[in-house]
């Protein structure tokens, strides 16, 4: 049999087709139409072929798209693991000898290397807007950043009064009131009859009376490092504008999120344990796929990364750490559920909140991140056994 190895280059790549161990042909292509169709009648002239290639995030997702729509037999590596198989004495990598290495692999080790298969196409839909949602997140986190940074040189008592300003009500406060000069000539309550005409009328009328005295009585002590005329007035309000546009795509996509996710059949299953909240079960489904897929929860571990790795040599033992490899995103959401578990705890129940504090007694209570990793890890033990069963979660049957 043929194997093509692939290295994969932000928007072209160099391929080596192989057979038994010889090297046929060696050749580039670009990721167009006929690039591709260069590679199509190459591969389809010799048959079979089998291409082998690494993830390389967005660069080679082109190539999974065109051997699924042709329907051509491939191997799609982790580039850690290729990189560890590929490891020799001499250094030499070029784009050529990368891709010689590849199909060496697809020859060799074929059988030794599982191989990526990209989300079935609904979970891919749910993959992206996750990751948009995040990204929005990030961006929003980034400007609020920016904010408090512009605010501590005109207004600093509004860090304190609003931490984060990211409610339409701070935001309204911000707009308005960049500036202490700014409430030059007004009393809280003409403040208050001003600030209730611009926000929402389910905001309660006694937490923007609150509001307008904390920030009149501000203004009235500080002393801010620039004058009322200065540039970073005009920056502000740009920041609150942009924070509150942010606003509204997070709102509208986590809806859109949501209302997706509940087409799945796991979302049911896993929004059921108590703490677990409808947008992390939504993210945690866009991160991971279908979790049914794994075989067990340690397979789940070790894709979010919550795995243990263990060193020891003779007498030295390194402490046991996580390996943090794999899906970050959904590392990160599983630890947000936990949080909000704990959050919670007053109104649920829920034995993985039992758990966290069983390990927080007794004569050599864990560090809190210790205790974290371990919920994690039930939590995954937990979503695996009732998603296997198509369980809903039940309190009475949990061991606790």
């Amino acid at each position: 049999m043929h194997v093509l190895g692939i290295d994969v280059s932000r928007g072209n790549s160099s391929c080596a087709l192989l057979h038994d161990h010889t090297v046929v042909k060696e050749f580039r292509i670009v990721h167009n139409k006929s690039g591709l169709a260069k590679l199509k009648s190459i591969i389809t002239s010799d048959s079979p072929v089998m291409a082998v290639f690494e993830t390389t995030g967005i660069y080679s997702r082109v190539l999974t798209r065109f051997f699924i729509d042709e329907r051509m037999n491939y191997l799609e590596i982790n580039p850690l693991e290729s990189s560890i198989r590929m490891a020799g004495l001499r250094r030499q990598k070029t784009d050529r000898s990368d891709a010689v290495k590849l199909a060496l692999l697809g020859i060799d080790q074929k059988l030794l290397i599982h191989g990526r298969r990209p989300y079935p196409k609904p979970y891919e839909q749910l993959h992206l807007m996750a990751h948009r949602y995040l990204e929005i997140t990030k961006e929003r986190s980034r400007i609020i950043n920016h904010l408090h940074a512009a605010l501590d040189q005109t207004f600093p008592e509004l860090n304190d009064i609003f931490n984060p300003i990211r409610s339409v009500l701070g935001l309204t406060f911000v707009n308005l009131f960049p500036h202490p000069d700014f409430l030059i000539g007004c009393i809280p309550g003409t403040m208050v009859k001003q600030i209730i005409g611009l926000v929402s009328p389910k905001i309660h009328s006694d937490l923007i009376v609150r509001r307008c005295k904390e920030v009149w009585q501000a203004g009235q002590l500080s002393y801010p490092a620039q004058p009322a005329d200065s540039f970073l007035i005009s920056q502000i309000r740009g920041y609150c504008g942009e924070i509150q546009r942010y606003n509204q795509d997070h709102d509208l996509l986590k809806r859109q999120l949501i209302t997706y996710a509940k087409t799945f059949p796991e979302f049911k299953i896993i929004a059921s344990i108590p703490g677990a909240g409808e947008i992390s079960t939504a993210l945690l489904l866009g991160f991971t796929g279908k979790i049914a897929r794994f075989p067990s929860y340690k397979q789940l571990n070790a894709y979010i990364g919550i795995d243990l790795r263990r060193i020891q040599s003779g007498g030295f033992k390194e402490a046991d750490r996580i390996n943090r490899r794999g899906q970050s995103s959904a590392r990160y959401i599983m630890f947000e559920m936990i949080r909000s578990m704990l959050r919670n705890q007053a109104r649920i129940d829920n034995h993985i909140v039992d758990y966290y504090y069983k390990l927080k007694k007794g004569p050599h209570p864990k560090p809190d991140m210790v205790a974290m990793i371990a919920c994690v890890n039930r939590l995954d033990r937990t979503i695996m056994n009732l998603v296997h069963t198509n369980q809903i979660y039940n309190y009475a049957r949990t061991s606790h």
